[in-house]
């Protein structure tokens, strides 16, 4: 009952948030604009973010090969879209997890393995994400010319670095955990520590793990850049360094559990943040719902993968919550 009043509670936030941000825009002018997007564009981008998941493919059969195993790209590729496709409709964001783990361990027989191999990805995403943001700190303070910016960007690198240290430091870990309880992340908490004893397990393979990071840094690098291409199609006056600044702020505030994925708090932080660097709401909303539009359509072939694979589905039943 308790996780199903938090469920509507989060439905109704995003709802409220939506409501209230469409009251603040021109929706024709939102439509107007959307048409700039050619069909050959779509494909165009469609193509590169595929390459991204590529590269995400890349790095998770790098782990996997270091633990013993080898998994073909194609396994690895098709379970990313099916994972894409099940987090577009459940309420957590592991539901996807879930799937690549059974899909790994499926071709493995090794369970464990795929486990380690699918929570090691996060890691490595994590870690390069954190890369990313200390790269961007300089630029802040040239192409962001406001201090609240700033400010909510330092808080952004403290929360990463903070979670990479909590996640490398087991003293660190036990030290904050009452007070992450106060916070009621003991979920959380709970998901560190299996972080920690899996990247204990993994310690020796440390060439595998640079490997990794340095695809994931190269991954953050090209979303960043997937960003930019959207905003170029769509005339949006915003650079690459300024997305270089505002995409791992986006990526750190939407993971607050307030709201349904997300939903509504995206996009008021793109209308907060484009209202810094005098752009308007319209443009905020339009870069945002531009992302959802290509990433529904993106989720579609995952939507065959488990078509084709009833019984995976049958795997992530009641799990999400737990994972």
């Amino acid at each position: 009952m308790k996780s199903k009043l938090i469920l509507a509670l989060k439905i109704l936030i995003s709802l409220a948030l939506c409501a209230f941000l469409l009251t603040r825009v021109e929706l024709k002018e939102i439509w107007h604009q959307l048409q700039k997007l050619s069909w050959h564009f779509i494909v165009l981008i469609m193509t590169y973010y595929a390459v991204l998941q590529l590269i995400s493919c890349l790095r998770w059969q790098i782990v996997l090969r270091a633990t013993g195993h080898l998994v073909t790209l194609k396994v690895l590729f098709t379970s990313y879209f099916a994972g894409m496709f099940l987090n577009l409709f459940l309420p957590g964001s592991f539901g996807g997890d879930i799937y690549r783990v059974y899909r790994v361990a499926q071709k493995t027989k090794d369970a464990e393995a795929a486990l380690v191999s699918v929570f090691l990805e996060r890691f490595t995403g994590l870690a390069a994400l954190s890369m990313l943001a200390l790269c961007a700190l300089p630029f802040a303070f040239v192409v962001v010319e406001r201090w609240d910016i700033i400010l909510i960007f330092l808080i952004t690198i403290g929360v990463l670095v903070g979670g990479i240290l909590l996640i490398l430091s087991p003293k660190l870990l036990i030290l904050s955990e009452p007070w992450l309880q106060k916070f009621r992340l003991s979920s959380l908490v709970a998901r560190l520590a299996k972080m920690q004893v899996l990247l204990i397990k993994f310690a020796r393979h440390r060439q595998a793990l640079f490997y990794s990071i340095g695809l994931s840094f190269i991954f953050m690098l090209g979303i960043v850049y997937y960003h930019y291409l959207i905003a170029e199609q769509l005339k949006i006056s915003i650079s690459y360094l300024q997305l270089l600044v505002f995409v791992p702020i986006v990526a750190v505030i939407t993971l607050l559990p307030i709201s349904l994925g997300g939903m509504g708090v995206k996009e008021g932080l793109w209308v907060y943040l484009f209202s810094c660097i005098s752009l308007t709401a319209e443009q905020a909303l339009l870069i945002s719902v531009t992302m959802t539009i290509l990433c529904w359509l993106l989720s579609l072939p995952g939507g065959l993968v488990l078509l084709l694979d009833a019984s995976g589905l049958e795997q992530i039943k009641g799990k999400s919550t737990s994972f």
